[in-house]
């Protein structure tokens, strides 16, 4: 129970996990796939135990400022992988198993026609498929709603329904391709997300307390639909104090929610931030 409680101590395994420079990764076991179309670099933690997260680089291998170095990244990313490359066969086992896919979209409008548009064509020309056929939580990042916070978001999957959680402070949206009027935006947990510099962890901790404190009775219930199914996505802070202290708190709150327990710890609920290896996070 509430196994990331244990994160403030970097183990190997998680020193370890930038062995793969690619921009498609999955989890060993086959269960989820990661696509990062995005300039900056992301991880995964599949289980939220803090042991084997997954590093996902952009593309261009590097984090990319220019938008036409992140195009030039993204175009030769996806001619490097051939018919039976580890990626397609990561991709291609998803549409068979209809297994859990997290897209990472650029949040830049023009760039995200683009990575779009470079992936169809990809999944066309070295699956025969198209991005719906995938169970895929599709998200990019989006200007912070001031006064909106509505950051637990249910979805209809391939599956089941997919749960996402944002307990960070960037706000989110979750994309559909071909239906842009429907992008549903995934609040920041707070809009007055304070700086780290000029904050530390126990304000972070109050400000989850406030905000699942405050929470509809509905999002408990989505949060329970989520761990059961296994489709709980959660977008936690990029630097590592502030993940800490959200999880935390929102950990232990949750487990004692109205209507029952919610164990964030439980190995359900997936975890994905921003992460670049040059900054500390």
């Amino acid at each position: 129970m509430l196994d990331f409680l244990k994160f403030g101590r970097k183990n190997e395994s998680e020193r370890g996990s930038s062995g793969s420079r690619s921009f498609i990764r999955g989890t060993p076991d086959g269960n989820v796939t990661i696509v990062n179309l995005e300039r900056t670099g992301w991880a995964l933690d599949p289980d939220g135990s803090g042991r084997s997260p997954l590093e996902i680089r952009p593309a261009s291998g590097s984090e990319v400022f220019d938008e036409k170095d992140h195009e030039d990244g993204l175009r030769g990313g996806f001619l490097r992988l051939g018919k039976e490359s580890t990626e397609c066969r990561l991709l291609r086992s998803a549409i068979d198993r209809k297994t859990p896919v997290i897209m990472v979209y650029p949040g830049v409008a023009r760039m995200r026609g683009i990575a779009s548009e470079l992936f169809e064509e990809f999944l066309k020309r070295r699956l025969k498929a198209e991005s719906r056929d995938l169970d895929a939580i599709k998200i990019y990042a989006a200007p912070v709603r001031e006064t909106a916070r509505r950051f637990v978001r249910k979805f209809r999957g391939l599956g089941a329904d997919q749960v996402v959680c944002n307990l960070s402070g960037e706000a989110f949206k979750y994309l559909h391709l071909y239906k842009v009027d429907r992008d549903v935006t995934v609040d920041a947990l707070d809009p007055k997300w304070p700086i780290a510099s000029e904050s530390d962890e126990q304000r972070y901790a109050t400000l989850a307390e406030q905000s699942i404190r405050g929470m509809d009775a509905e999002y408990f219930d989505r949060l329970r639909q989520g761990i059961a199914a296994g489709t709980l996505l959660l977008i936690l802070p990029e630097l590592r104090m502030e993940r800490m202290a959200v999880l935390g708190a929102a950990g232990r709150l949750l487990l004692n929610a109205p209507g029952g327990e919610i164990d964030l710890g439980s190995g359900n609920a997936m975890h994905l931030y921003r992460h670049r290896p040059d900054r500390r996070a």
